[in-house]
């Protein structure tokens, strides 16, 4: 995550165990004449933009067979101070003005994966997740993340408009399978993700716990 927005919480004055450890400045890599460089500039006058790794829908939607890792492309939001182009102005010749990102999609995944998991149980509690696979997902020790989770491409499901984040957790009838539909930087419009915990345990459907909305 820190990989992906390396920026963001700086920019946006987040809340941060270390608040009074943040630079004044942040790294711009300008390359003109052949050479790379790294210009510290003011955070206030720093291209900030949001990374959003887009991926397919869940596998288990469109494949009758386990599908490994997860396939992802990556979007950009600009969201705070001028844009790369914009910079770029600031420097004459330069052939490259922005930032270089290295992630991993499938930390990215597992972790919106327990995003999505723990809104479930805070939702539902343990007893409706004893069998599902997507504990194995997020110890990485199931390697077919992309069965389980993936992009939103339907009608949103949540807002834009509300806190920073918005989840929402939801049961399809009748076969009880939960789905969590994770939007992180809900206000600047960014993609939602589609967990899929699969279908919820039967003992704990048959019993009180279960919400009498989802019967």
């Amino acid at each position: 995550m820190r990989c992906l927005w390396p920026d963001i919480r700086s920019v946006l004055a987040m809340q941060s165990r270390r608040r009074d450890k943040r630079s004044s400045t942040l790294p711009l890599v300008v390359e003109r004449d052949g050479v790379k460089e790294i210009i510290q500039v003011p955070r206030n006058e720093y291209p900030t933009y949001l990374n959003t790794p887009l991926f397919a829908p869940p596998a288990v939607f469109w494949s009758n067979k386990p599908v490994r890792g997860v396939f992802v492309n990556l979007d950009a939001i600009h969201i705070a101070g001028p844009t790369f182009q914009e910079a770029s102005e600031l420097f004459p010749g330069a052939v490259f003005v922005g930032a270089h990102t290295n992630f991993s999609a499938e930390d990215f995944a597992r972790t919106v994966a327990k995003i999505g998991f723990g809104a479930a149980v805070a939702a539902l509690g343990l007893g409706a997740f004893t069998h599902t696979t997507i504990r194995k997902i997020i110890l990485g020790t199931d390697p077919c993340i992309g069965y389980w989770v993936g992009s939103w491409h339907g009608e949103s499901v949540n807002g834009t408009c509300g806190g920073l984040h918005e989840i929402r957790v939801k049961c399809s009838l009748p076969d009880s399978q939960i789905h969590v539909f994770v939007r992180l930087f809900a206000q600047f419009g960014a993609p939602e993700y589609h967990v899929v915990l699969g279908p919820a345990d039967q003992a704990f459907v048959d019993s009180s716990c279960w919400p009498s909305t989802w019967r």
